[in-house]
């Protein structure tokens, strides 16, 4: 198997198993977060819930971001092992885009609606399909790490 086939491969699978992830735990959840009782007996507010998952994303999301700076090609490095790095960098960066795909989620949780469903598959779709790995993108990604390196 061609080595870009193998990313790509991944990539898909990543964002296949999170997007499935993140909708079960949701939609597991959601029968519990209508139980609880909000103010006067009535449903419970999303805003706290809405305001965590923001908290959360930002934080996962900031801290993937940092990680992934750290990711760096070497050219004196073995071929291997600058694509293991490049897959590594990769599925860091997936995991912090598809975070984008949880609001929707949430909001689905909250109202039943099944267009933010539709919104979340559209959003996670459009957000594999937009980082497709290709051979031209993992070049680009090591000459640009030579060309930080000789400044």
């Amino acid at each position: 198997m061609k080595p870009i086939l193998l990313t790509q491969s991944l990539h898909l699978a990543q964002y296949l198993l999170q997007s499935l992830l993140m909708a079960g735990v949701v939609l597991w959840a959601r029968p519990g977060l209508q139980r609880v009782p909000g103010p006067a007996g009535g449903a419970p507010a999303l805003g706290p819930y809405a305001l965590l998952a923001f908290l959360l994303i930002l934080m996962v999301g900031s801290s993937l971001y940092t990680l992934s700076r750290y990711l760096r090609p070497e050219l004196r490095r073995p071929i291997r092992e600058n694509r293991r790095v490049y897959r590594g960098r990769q599925l860091l960066h997936n995991s912090l885009l598809e975070l984008l795909a949880l609001p929707p989620l949430l909001l689905y949780a909250d109202s039943a609606d099944p267009l933010h469903l539709l919104y979340f598959a559209v959003l996670s779709a459009g957000l594999a399909a937009i980082n497709w790995p290709t051979q031209r993108r993992y070049q680009r990604w090591l000459l640009a790490a030579e060309r930080r390196r000789l400044r």
